[in-house]
């Protein structure tokens, strides 16, 4: 294996050279396959003289586990400070080897034991973590989130004993996987934000979709309203940030559980995702949020008494002209960031059609896209950068001076086949009948738009069985939050 160092282009953290001698003798033969170097800007002056003590330090550990004291000398030099570059803080435990290679070029050979040993201790000075990560991941906890599938169809209606925050709400989730992906969740909370000591009241619904699978979606429902109320109550910053925060939370921790996992053999939770839009009601403010293709759109009232939609958040979705222009400024070499499959029908890299979600570490992480990963899955080419986000849009709408009729959150099986006017149409329709669950009604509804498209029965489609029923519509979730009763703009007005 040819070593080359390159002054001025390598930060190195500090580590115990106690660590590092401890670390070369008990996994001589650890390998590091597939290494890659990560090369960051420093100071020029400094690095020679870094990446050469560092280098004998960690020659001295593969060769002799009585050095400790020569180690010790050399990795307490004043030169190794704390590194705060979040390159490093990000790399990934393959990625995180320093100079074993130059810039990117890489290597499935076997090495060498005292090689090895040498890798090992370079990487525990960079990642001290994930360092002991490798050498005994089977140790690593992983928090066990049970895969909870759903039943093929699922209804709920909650009224509300506050009114001040909403109505009612009432939500439908309905399969045509399988196993349903799609999941809805529903809280009525109440927090204590940080600089006060009054109980204010909270409601949070959220509408997931999954793809690939269950485990993420399934991750989501459980961590996501965890993580946002966490920052609300324990950080004091405005709401907006403390949802963006609890999205990133989320995403780490499963971005993190999905690797330690890739290294154990398993490869499937890096192959899995899920969009997310929730709504938040706190403090007389709306709070929505989307992270994917799901959508979330609002009814009001106009003065003169008609009733208009509004769309809140943008769609996530290649298929998308606006997402398409992002990510080709963000990947300007990729030629293929956007792939088209059939007739219009766009996708990232060719694989993904969500250009945000949770999960898809494969579409995040360079290092995943390597055996255990089937071929088929691997991205290739020049990995430079994510090609998906999961940084959330954040809306925002005072309840004090435009208050809503209802909000419909739903999964693209809802908005792929019905248009948001016809949707609310639909909704206000449902509400003046007095109808108990909108969101069954509703979805009744998009049955019988595809059943019209396929010349047969709405109730023919509800006999076909999950999985089967794929070949005509996705998974199919509706959230509907009512912030006022039916008829109560015209009573107001009568008023």
């Amino acid at each position: 294996m040819k070593r080359t160092l390159t002054p001025g282009r390598m930060m190195i953290t500090p580590a115990s050279s106690t660590a590092v001698a401890t670390l070369a003798r008990e996994r001589p033969m650890q390998t590091l396959a597939k290494t890659t170097v990560i090369r960051s800007a420093s100071a020029a002056s400094d690095s020679a003289t870094s990446i050469g003590a560092v280098t004998a330090a960690t020659v001295a550990a593969a060769t002799s586990g009585s050095e400790d004291s020569a180690n010790s000398s050399a990795l307490a030099s004043p030169q190794f400070g704390q590194s705060t570059d979040p390159l490093m803080t990000m790399a990934t435990a393959k990625e995180a080897v320093t100079d074993s290679l130059p810039l990117g070029q890489t290597s499935d050979k076997q090495p060498e034991s005292s090689w090895s040993a040498m890798l090992i201790a370079l990487f525990a000075m960079i990642q001290p973590e994930w360092a002991k990560e490798k050498v005994g991941l089977e140790k690593i906890p992983i928090e066990e989130i049970p895969i909870n599938s759903v039943p093929p169809q699922v209804s709920e209606v909650f009224p509300s004993h506050d009114t001040t925050l909403f109505w009612r709400y009432d939500m439908e989730s309905y399969a045509a996987n399988r196993k349903n992906e799609d999941r809805s969740q529903y809280m009525l909370d109440a927090i204590v934000r940080p600089g006060t000591d009054i109980e204010a009241p909270v409601f949070f619904c959220g509408c997931y979709d999954g793809h690939g699978g269950e485990e993420a979606v399934d991750f989501v429902q459980k961590k996501l309203y965890t993580n946002i109320r966490s920052h609300l109550t324990d950080i004091d910053e405005p709401v907006a940030h403390s949802i963006i925060a609890g999205f990133k939370d989320t995403e780490e921790e499963f971005k993190r559980r999905s690797q330690i996992k890739f290294e154990r053999g398993s490869w499937s939770s890096c192959s899995v995702g899920a969009c997310a839009v929730m709504a938040l009601v706190l403090e007389k403010r709306l709070y929505v949020a989307s992270c994917g293709d799901c959508r979330a759109i609002m009814a009001y009232r106009d003065p003169d008494g008609s009733l208009s939609v509004e769309q809140i958040t943008f769609d996530h979705s290649a298929n998308e002209e606006r997402e398409q222009r992002r990510l080709r400024v963000l990947h300007p070499d990729d030629y293929d960031i956007v792939c088209e499959i059939g007739q219009s029908n766009f996708y990232v890299k060719g694989r993904l059609q969500p250009t945000r979600s949770i999960g898809d570490t494969y579409m995040k992480v360079k290092d995943v896209n390597r055996a255990p990963m089937p071929r088929g899955l691997r991205i290739h080419g020049n990995f430079r950068r994510p090609y998906i986000s999961a940084v959330p849009d954040v809306f925002q709408v005072d309840l004090k001076t435009r208050k809503p009729e209802f909000v419909v959150l739903g999964s693209d099986g809802l908005f792929g086949e019905l248009k948001n006017e016809e949707i609310v149409q639909l909704v206000s329709q449902f509400r003046e009948q007095g109808v108990e669950n909108v969101s069954l009604a509703l979805r009744e509804a998009v049955l019988e738009r595809i059943a019209a498209i396929y010349g047969t029965t709405s109730a023919d489609l509800e006999n076909v069985l999950p999985g089967n029923r794929r070949d005509y519509h996705d998974d199919i979730t509706i959230d509907v939050l009512h912030f006022t009763p039916p008829g109560s703009a015209a009573q107001a007005e009568g008023a």
